[in-house]
């Protein structure tokens, strides 16, 4: 089984969604996020999908929890 860190910022309207700190899209909606990052995964349901939210004004760092 994989396990994967995914970083959502709100930003300017949207969410910034980052996976292990690489940006790949922006969302309307939270509910987004999870489905968003899955498929570009391509994951199976059974696989660890870690989803953190991140501030505004603070930095994505996938090193630090």
């Amino acid at each position: 089984m994989a396990t994967y860190e995914v970083q959502a910022v709100r930003e300017r309207g949207v969410w910034q969604v980052f996976i292990e700190g690489t940006p790949i899209t922006e969302v309307l909606r939270w509910s987004s996020v999870g489905p968003v990052a899955r498929e570009f995964l391509a994951m199976d349901r059974d696989d660890d999908l870690r989803i953190r939210v991140v501030g505004r004004n603070q930095y994505v760092d996938a090193g630090t929890d």
